[in-house]
C-alpha cells in the first residue's frame, strides 16, 4: 500500500532531522544537539519540532538507530567482499576499526561513555543494535574452539539467553568465546579512538590491530 501524501512528507522530515542531528553529533558530540537549531534548519518554528520529536532523549535514541544501522551497513560491505570465514572475521573487525575513526563521536555515542540521565530503550535500539554480534556469531557456527573448564549454571543461562538474543544456535563454549571476543574488539577500537594509551605508545595501531584480531581468529578456531 502506497503511502499517503501526509505520510510521506512525515517521512521526509524524520529523515532531514536525523540528518542534520547526526551533523551535530559529528561537530560536537551529544552536548552538540539542539532541536530548535535542527527546527531552524528545517525552516519550521521551534516549537514545531516537538511534533516530530518529543525531546532530545528521542533525538538520542533516533540517533544511536541510524549509528548502529550505518555500522552494520559498513560491515556488511566488508565481509561481503571477503572469502571464507577467517578471512570474513578480519574484514568485519576491519570494518568496524575504520568506521570508529572515520565517525568517531558516532562510535563514542553507541560504545563510548554512558550519557548522564539518558537510558537508551532496548525495545527500540536492541535490533539495530546486535546487527554486528550477530554477523560474527553467524561466522562462529561452522567453528569449534577448546573445551573450556566447566561454568556455573548462572553463566550457562546468561551465554544461552545471549545466544537466543542473537537468534543464531552456538554451544556454550564457542558463546562464550564469541563475548569473550566481541569485548576484546570493542576494547581495542575504543583505546584507539579514544587514546586511552596515549598519542606515543602505539606509532603502528593498524599493525598491532592486525596482529590481535588474527591471534582472535586462532582462539576461535577460525
Amino acid at each position: 500500500m502506497s503511502m499517503t501524501p501526509r505520510a510521506r512528507a512525515r517521512e521526509e522530515t524524520m529523515s532531514r532531522i536525523v540528518e542534520l542531528g547526526r551533523k551535530q553529533l559529528d561537530a560536537g558530540g551529544p552536548e552538540a544537539l539542539n532541536l530548535r537549531a535542527i527546527a531552524r534548519d528545517l525552516g519550521i518554528v521551534s516549537s514545531g519540532i516537538y511534533r516530530y520529536v518529543p525531546d532530545r532523549a528521542h533525538l538520542l535514541t533516533m540517533l544511536i538507530i541510524d549509528a548502529f544501522e550505518a555500522l552494520d551497513g559498513a560491515v556488511a560491505q566488508g565481509v561481503g567482499a571477503a572469502t571464507g570465514t577467517r578471512a570474513k572475521f578480519v574484514s568485519l573487525v576491519a570494518a568496524m576499526r575504520m568506521w570508529a575513526l572515520k565517525f568517531p563521536q558516532r562510535w563514542a555515542l553507541i560504545y563510548g561513555t554512558p550519557i548522564i540521565g539518558y537510558e537508551a530503550p532496548a525495545s527500540e535500539t536492541t535490533g539495530a543494535g546486535t546487527k554486528v554480534s550477530r554477523r560474527l556469531a553467524v561466522l562462529l557456527t561452522e567453528t569449534s574452539v577448546k573445551e573450556l573448564e566447566p561454568r556455573s549454571s548462572q553463566l550457562s543461562q546468561d551465554l544461552a539467553a545471549a545466544s537466543d538474543e542473537l537468534d543464531v544456535e552456538l554451544p556454550a563454549d564457542v558463546m562464550e568465546k564469541a563475548l569473550e571476543a566481541w569485548i576484546q574488539i570493542i576494547g581495542v577500537i575504543n583505546a584507539e579512538v579514544f587514546g586511552y594509551l596515549g598519542k606515543d605508545t602505539l606509532n603502528d595501531y593498524h599493525e598491532f590491530h592486525a596482529r590481535m584480531v588474527a591471534r582472535l581468529a586462532d582462539e576461535l578456531g577460525l
